[in-house]
């Protein structure tokens, strides 16, 4: 019986901790850009959009120290924010990135050299 209430306690602590960053991935698009809990600015790099390369899947973004580039896979998930607007925000598209946007991009396992798990574009209309 000791044996049961163990197993059930470890799985308990691993949905509790694994649930977060599944919640985390669903709800991104609803989060204010910039403001993803634990991400912004610690794993994500926030700046602009220099260059959009549409032939690569490329995106180009300056930030303070320096610039970035970032590849969009086909499982990059691209987000809309479009609250300064006044708007809901959406899922978008690689041709929705424009020089001059605000953007944030977090890594695969946060590691700059691998593709962007998702892109993050302001909008102001």
């Amino acid at each position: 019986m000791i044996k049961n209430w163990t197993v059930i306690t470890v799985l308990a602590i691993l949905l509790a901790t694994h649930a977060e960053g599944i919640a985390q991935k669903t709800t991104e698009l609803y989060i204010p850009f910039g403001q993803s809990p634990g991400l912004s600015g610690k794993h994500t790099l926030v700046g602009k959009i220099v260059q959009v390369n549409p032939s690569n899947n490329t995106i180009t973004m300056a930030d303070a120290a320096g610039t970035h580039s970032a590849s969009i896979a086909p499982g990059t998930r691209i987000y809309l924010d479009r609250s300064k607007a006044g708007l809901p925000n959406s899922q978008g598209l690689l041709t929705d990135c424009k020089a001059g946007d605000p953007v944030e991009v977090k890594f695969v396992d946060n590691e700059r050299g691998k593709p962007a798990e998702w892109v993050k574009v302001q909008k102001a209309r």
